[in-house]
């Protein structure tokens, strides 16, 4: 299972860079949790008023976003993944961070993106089944660029769901949200919707 999850993460940042494209971050993870209450990431404070759709550059906001109570912050992520966030389960929150190169996370499509999972699973020697994607794009709160994918993965006896979201603001972000056992829907359906673009 631990070698598993750990092809997940590889395959998260992997997908990241390819999607997002940009060499990573330096820096700048989440700060750990508090011993009680969510997480949250944060480089600023929300801004007052909200930005014109139009006039808006998605590069002048970073993003706020909430991490379940239940899930903790590993003080030493694997390779290429900015912060990582497990639950006893296995169920984890990946969120890999990248310097923006000028493409957008909008521009990505759903073939782009299977074709990309699947052939990373191959690579890594994991016989794997991505089923049911349902894919969108945007801009997240009328400003960032996103895609988003949720889809299941099958490895074996092992089934799992995940939900992407590739987004651009001050740099290019990727959230990776691993359920293992079925029972975090709601709990990471809130979590991505906690997601949102705050001015510098």
């Amino acid at each position: 299972m631990k070698k598993m999850l750990l092809a997940l993460c590889a395959l998260a940042a992997a997908l990241s860079l390819a999607a997002c494209g940009g060499a990573p971050a330096s820096g700048q993870a989440p700060a750990s949790p508090p011993a009680s209450g969510p997480a949250s990431g944060s480089a600023s404070e929300p801004a007052s008023g909200a930005a014109s759709e139009e006039a808006a550059d998605y590069t002048a906001y970073t993003l706020q976003f909430d991490v379940p109570p239940d899930f903790a912050q590993m003080e030493e992520p694997p390779e290429g993944v900015s912060a990582m966030f497990q639950t006893a389960d296995g169920s984890s929150i990946n969120l890999v961070i990248y310097d923006n190169d000028g493409s957008l996370a909008s521009d990505v499509t759903q073939d782009a993106i299977v074709s990309l999972l699947e052939g990373s699973l191959e690579q890594m020697g994991v016989e794997a089944q991505v089923l049911d994607p349902v894919f969108e794009t945007g801009k997240l709160g009328g400003v960032c660029p996103y895609y988003r994918i949720d889809y299941t993965v099958v490895m074996g006896d092992v089934v799992m769901g995940q939900t992407m979201l590739g987004i651009n603001a001050d740099r290019a972000y990727t959230f990776t949200y691993t359920d293992m056992t079925g029972d975090w829907g709601q709990i990471f359906a809130d979590a991505v919707a906690s997601i949102t673009p705050v001015a510098q």
